[in-house]
């Protein structure tokens, strides 16, 4: 069973973080876990807020420094943030001086975090891009990233009675370094009101009728469709108790704009995918689906990590 006791929460003092904050809580709250406030001082960017403060209200008070934060200074921000968060959250702060993808690395490792959940600012910003996508290819547990420039609302659990389920979008190639991602989306929905979409892109750069667990020296029976046989193994992947909460889609098109489309048509809340490790060569002659949603898609998105480096 899915258990998530320690979240960690990288912080740059932007406004986006106030999001960020809203649904860190609420990830805490949903599993009684801890929440860790982490801030790297080398990543201060020039402009950062040094008098940010999240609010109950989720009102920030900013006033602007042309100098990024010192040691001292981003201490003293993060003493306020814990102050001001709610007295039910088990939270801690640490600090860190050094290269940014690297240091939160360390301190997953430090916290033994369950959850890094993190904000990325969009290609405008490409140093703070370029971490996010370091964090998401080298982490060793799940990342929640949440497009800071979006006007989508960061992702929230909010309590209903009865609850009202949040759809997520599942988006799997069929291969068995997906299937971490979908059993992982499906203990989530065990836990939480959830109704899950499992997606499957047919790609017209690929011989359609191979799909994974099809030998291709066994030619398929002619009446056979490539989007029937994709809905047929989308169905395995359907645990008998979830039957209620899944519906199954397969599109045509490219991965990243065909999973960006359908997030959008069905108003989800958050995708769940998988984080592919990147050899050399595939960073060299590959396109990174997961790279491309970072910054495609509004919604958060929840990257669940290969269990081993391809």
């Amino acid at each position: 069973m899915l258990r998530i006791h320690t979240v960690l929460c990288p912080l740059d003092f932007s406004d986006a973080n106030i999001r960020e904050l809203e649904m860190a809580v609420d990830v805490c709250r949903s599993f009684g876990a801890r929440l860790i406030l982490h801030h790297n001082v080398h990543s201060s960017p020039l402009g950062a807020s040094t008098a940010w403060m999240w609010k109950q209200e989720h009102s920030p008070q900013t006033t602007q420094s042309t100098h990024a934060l010192d040691d001292d200074s981003a201490a003293d921000l993060l003493r306020d943030i814990l102050a001001e968060l709610p007295l039910d959250i088990d939270a801690e702060a640490r600090l860190s001086n050094g290269l940014a993808a690297p240091s939160i690395l360390s301190i997953e490792d430090q916290t033994g975090a369950d959850l890094v959940i993190m904000t990325t600012h969009g290609p405008t910003t490409k140093d703070h891009t370029s971490v996010t996508e370091k964090v998401v290819e080298r982490s060793r547990c799940p990342v929640l990233v949440w497009h800071g420039d979006a006007d989508a609302p960061a992702l929230r659990f909010e309590p209903a009675s009865p609850p009202e389920p949040l759809h997520v979008l599942v988006p799997t190639d069929l291969t068995a370094a997906s299937e971490r991602s979908v059993a992982y989306a499906c203990e989530l929905a065990r836990l939480l009101p959830l109704r899950l979409h499992l997606l499957h892109v047919l790609t017209p750069a690929r011989n359609l009728w191979v799909l994974p667990g099809v030998s291709p020296s066994m030619p398929p029976a002619q009446d056979v469709d490539p989007r029937e046989m994709a809905y047929r193994k989308l169905e395995l992947l359907v645990p008998e108790d979830l039957s209620e909460q899944m519906t199954l889609h397969v599109e045509a098109g490219e991965p990243a704009e065909a999973i960006s489309e359908i997030a959008h048509n069905l108003g989800v809340a958050c995708i769940v995918m998988g984080a592919h490790a990147r050899s050399l060569l595939r960073r060299l002659f590959s396109r990174d689906t997961s790279r491309e949603l970072i910054h495609k898609t509004g919604c958060p998105v929840w990257f669940v990590p290969e269990l081993q480096a391809a």
